[in-house]
């Protein structure tokens, strides 16, 4: 049967065409390792771009560089990105190849919004992440959020959006806090306690706001030379304590405004 084989000269040739191709592969394949292994390629530069302004430098050559492993054409792009985006105030990264034996990193930093908690900062992406509060800079972060886990985004725009409301008041938010079952409470500079509690489906956060921004001109006005805090949770009234103004109405406090 093998003789039959070899008398076949069709079957020989399709059988040739195959060992030719199959030796070619593999010579191919042979030149391109060793071409892709000469020093040519050999990983010798990394030029670090974009929003570099509070990359440690130093601990990014400690940390990074040596982690960098293999040639322009072997190195792992998605390994080399998951270790810059390890370090502090990376947010983002995206790594390209630089010709011949390079690698461009552009950096997207972290801009923090606030802290979290006690050791953490969040941006205003209302991401929660790892970094020294002191290389911020004076007058940065000047609140602490909190919150259950999973509502970081949500006490992040929450605190964009209380701090315009409060700003027409001359107030300046210094904590905001989602409690577990999801009430809020905020804390001004000054000392002022302000308690929204939950959102309701006929009296929502915004109406109380807005009821704030009402009534706490009336307030410092008309009743209190100093106010410790303003509980909104009651849809027909608000509870106030503080210091009275000399003269002022000394009976429990309740204002009404319309939510229209």
């Amino acid at each position: 049967m093998l003789g039959a084989i070899w008398q076949d000269s069709k079957l020989m040739s399709i059988m040739a065409g195959f060992f030719s191709a199959m030796a070619f592969a593999l010579l191919g394949y042979a030149g391109l390792q060793w071409l892709i292994h000469r020093p040519l390629f050999e990983l010798q530069k990394v030029e670090l771009t974009g929003e570099v302004d509070r990359i440690n430098l130093v601990s990014f050559r400690a940390n990074v560089l040596p982690e960098v492993q293999g040639s322009f054409f072997s190195v792992n792009l998605s390994d080399v990105r998951e270790q810059v985006e390890d370090q502090p105030w990376v947010r983002k990264a995206v790594i390209q190849r630089m010709w011949p034996n390079g690698l461009r990193i552009r950096i997207q930093s972290q801009k923090p919004l606030a802290y979290w908690g006690d050791n953490l900062l969040i941006n205003t992406y209302g991401e929660v992440f790892s970094a020294n509060p002191a290389e911020v800079g004076d007058n940065v972060l000047q609140a602490t959020l909190n919150g259950p886990p999973g509502s970081e985004l949500l006490v992040a725009k929450m605190y964009v959006n209380a701090s315009k409301v409060l700003r027409k008041l001359g107030l300046q938010l210094k904590d905001v806090n989602l409690s577990d079952r999801y009430g809020w409470s905020f804390k001004t500079e000054s000392g002022l306690n302000i308690e929204l509690g939950r959102e309701q489906e006929n009296f929502t956060i915004n109406q109380k706001l807005d009821r704030l921004v009402a009534i706490y001109p009336k307030i410092k006005e008309q009743l209190m030379q100093t106010v410790d805090s303003i509980d909104l949770r009651y849809p027909r009234g608000v509870a106030v304590k503080g210091e009275r103004l000399a003269g002022a109405n000394a009976k429990p406090v309740a204002l009404k405004t319309s939510l229209n």
